[in-house]
């Protein structure tokens, strides 16, 4: 049989696979594979006019029913033209509005010096830029996910529950997405993806070692978060199996924080789209519609706005901002001024002699040694306290819903399986093979 005809028939059945994995049944719903493997579309760009793909074999270049139009020596160039996607090497060029990408003889294509496994599907996004895709099987795409999430060399039981998190993540996403043009980015919007450039002996061994178990409650699999550390409890979340918990762990990034001024935060606000003006006051306030309990509100000259401890994390930048769990700590500095003394206060009195702004009534002034009778409206040079600056104290790193990392791998060391962990950080929730799931209701 010719190569052409052997990776035409390759990519059928990568497209028959898929679409089986997660086409509509005739009641709306998803239905995951019996026996074939399941296959994940990963975006890997979206607002690119041109680029070059890379591969070290030949490149078969696909309809996407699986037709070969031909095939290309890389590197292909990939661009835009009438509205169409054209690929090309040094002597050949293929157009159409969806073409696919297939490396001959088991090879790897690479783009953006990473390289992938599977196939890469290309099409038009915006006017003029490429949705770029890569099509993978679900074992493959987690070899480039584990480790990218969690350090391979860590606790091999907590790196099999990462590699069971994600699976359960990644699968859900195919499921509840299967009418969008791809299930998952390959950033942290998503789960961050790296391709064969970070997979690892140990993370390939953590994936195969839970090969297709998922996460489900309620027979539907979970939309299972994680996230570094918790600070010490995880958090509530908007469904019945985030439930926080307490989590052990041991990380550098237990305690943290962060100093800015009013006029920081009041920048900040504005360029947000929030005009409150000067801030005067910031403080927490109960809200029992949110999973936190609070918010943070934000009172200034014009006008107050709360925010949800989510919303501040991002408004404030979240690599900084490590996590929605923090306290409010009010930095007071001393500012001199005139202040006005009633007749009921007791202040240290540091001098009104070159003032001319001296009223008399009736007031005891106490500078520490003797009181003074006045009988007037005393102005004095005096040190008044000032909100300089506001502190936020807080613990952890990531949203805090689902699995802790540090806590898994703290879990891991004092002797718990993967099976542990997962039933800790997720409740009410079952650990099946995927294709024991069956027909799934869509998301």
């Amino acid at each position: 049989m010719r190569p052409v005809v052997v990776f035409a028939l390759c990519l059928a059945l990568i497209c028959a696979s898929f679409a089986h994995a997660a086409e509509a049944g005739p009641a709306g719903e998803a239905r995951s594979s019996k026996g074939e493997p399941v296959f994940i579309r990963v975006l890997l760009s979206a607002h690119l006019p041109r680029l070059t793909i890379g591969c070290d074999t030949g490149i078969s270049v696909c309809e996407p029913d699986g037709t070969e139009f031909g095939w290309l020596i890389p590197p292909v160039t990939v661009a835009v033209r009438a509205a169409q996607i054209t690929v090309n090497d040094v002597s050949s060029s293929f157009t159409g509005d969806i073409l696919k990408l297939i490396p001959k003889q088991g090879g790897l294509l690479r783009f953006q010096n990473n390289s992938y496994r599977g196939a890469l599907q290309l099409s038009l996004n915006a006017p003029g830029k490429v949705l770029l895709i890569n099509i993978v099987e679900l074992e493959d795409y987690l070899r480039g996910v584990v480790p990218a999430e969690i350090p391979a060399l860590w606790p091999a039981e907590a790196v099999k529950a990462q590699a069971v998190a994600a699976r359960t993540y990644a699968f859900q996403r195919a499921c509840s997405r299967k009418s969008a043009p791809y299930d998952v980015t390959a950033d942290v919007s998503d789960q961050l993806y790296l391709g064969v450039t970070r997979e690892h002996p140990a993370s390939d061994s953590a994936v195969a070692a839970t090969a297709r178990m998922v996460v489900v409650h309620g027979g539907q699999p979970i939309i299972a978060y994680y996230h570094a550390c918790s600070g010490g409890h995880t958090r509530d979340g908007p469904h019945p199996y985030l439930v926080g918990v307490e989590s052990p762990e041991d990380s550098p990034y237990d305690e943290w924080q962060l100093e800015f001024t009013l006029n920081e935060l009041a920048n900040i606000l504005d360029a947000s789209g929030f005009d409150v003006g000067s801030l005067r006051d910031i403080q927490t306030v109960s809200a029992p519609d949110v999973s936190d309990g609070y918010r943070v509100a934000f009172t200034g000259v014009r006008a107050r706005v709360e925010l949800t401890p989510s919303q501040v994390r991002n408004l404030l930048g979240r690599d900084k901002f490590r996590s929605p769990r923090f306290q409010i700590e009010p930095v007071v500095g001393e500012a001199e001024g005139l202040a006005e003394l009633k007749h009921w206060m007791r202040t240290t009195l540091i001098s009104a002699e070159d003032e001319t702004e001296v009223k008399v009534r009736g007031c005891v002034v106490t500078s520490g040694r003797k009181a003074l009778k006045l009988t007037g409206t005393h102005y004095v040079l005096s040190r008044v306290q000032t909100v300089e600056k506001v502190r936020f104290v807080g613990g952890g790193y990531g949203h805090g819903l689902g699995m802790s990392q540090y806590g898994a791998k703290y879990m891991a060391e004092q002797g718990s399986d993967w099976r542990e962990i997962i039933h800790h950080y997720y409740t009410g929730v079952e650990i099946v093979d995927l294709r024991e799931v069956g027909r799934m209701p869509a998301f």
